[in-house]
């Protein structure tokens, strides 16, 4: 990986979106829906998640469902950046190491983008239920390139600090997946936080930084709201994210090709 620098790793767009966009075809070959299947699947399951949850809470179907949507696809997305990305070097692209010049950070932008297209996939079903809904204002939404940038970038970065660390410490791979397991549900994606007294809230919800950026998304697209709290503590995790990235690149990029080995 020499003369391999993060830079020419964005430059190389050609090669991270060829990446991204063929492990999505790779994963649904052969099926006659293709990548519908991802938006239906989704949807089917929060359909019936919705016609029971929506009774016990009080609320209607759609008020609930549009809850439960706009929470559930960025929890998919984040799980999906976090979960995949501990085997992004010893298993996905180890052979890449091996065998081709390639900056580490180019298999990490082509893994959140994958991730990110596939969110952007389940939009039009959001936007679909919230006009049903009457429960949507676009000039709000112009506030989601700013979120969107910030989920990107710390995408990357965290990508990139859990590939290393998970090659080099193979039994983060299972931890960190347990652990998911465990954040979703004192994350409020499925249940709304106003269940919890403020006491919890303050202890459990608010050091949450997935809460924070499920909650960011929900406030503009459900409510038309800017909730900059939660935008601040993104912007500030992101940048921390990505200085530690750059900090361990600089140390570690020649070492990946013997961690892999």
């Amino acid at each position: 990986m020499k003369n391999q620098t993060i830079t020419d790793a964005i430059k190389n767009y050609n090669l991270w979106l060829t990446l991204a966009i063929t492990k999505i075809r790779v994963r649904f070959i052969r099926t006659a829906l293709g990548p519908i299947w991802e938006i239906l699947g989704t949807t089917i399951f929060l359909i019936f998640i919705s016609l029971i949850w929506s009774k016990l809470w009080g609320d209607t179907f759609f008020d609930f469902f549009c809850y439960l949507y706009s929470g559930f696809i960025i929890w998919k997305a984040i799980s999906s950046i976090i979960g995949d990305a501990t085997y992004l070097f010893s298993d996905t692209y180890s052979n890449c190491f091996e065998n081709i010049n390639i900056n580490p950070f180019v298999f990490c932008i082509s893994h959140t983008t994958k991730n990110f297209i596939v969110l952007l996939m389940n939009f039009p079903i959001l936007i679909f239920i919230l006009i049903l809904n009457d429960n949507i204002d676009i000039l709000s939404w112009f506030w989601l390139i700013i979120y969107f940038t910030l989920f990107f970038v710390s995408g990357v970065a965290a990508s990139f600090i859990l590939a290393v660390f998970c090659l080099k410490f193979r039994d983060l791979q299972f931890s960190i997946i347990v652990a998911l397991q465990l954040i979703f549900f004192v994350t409020p994606v499925i249940w709304k936080i106003d269940q919890l007294s403020d006491k919890a809230q303050r202890f459990i919800i608010e050091p949450n930084l997935l809460y924070h950026y499920i909650e960011f998304f929900r406030s503009i697209v459900l409510h038309g709201m800017v909730n900059f709290k939660s935008l601040i503590i993104i912007a500030i995790s992101t940048f921390i994210m990505v200085i530690i990235s750059l900090i361990l690149y600089k140390n570690v990029n020649k070492k990946i090709i013997f961690w892999i080995s």
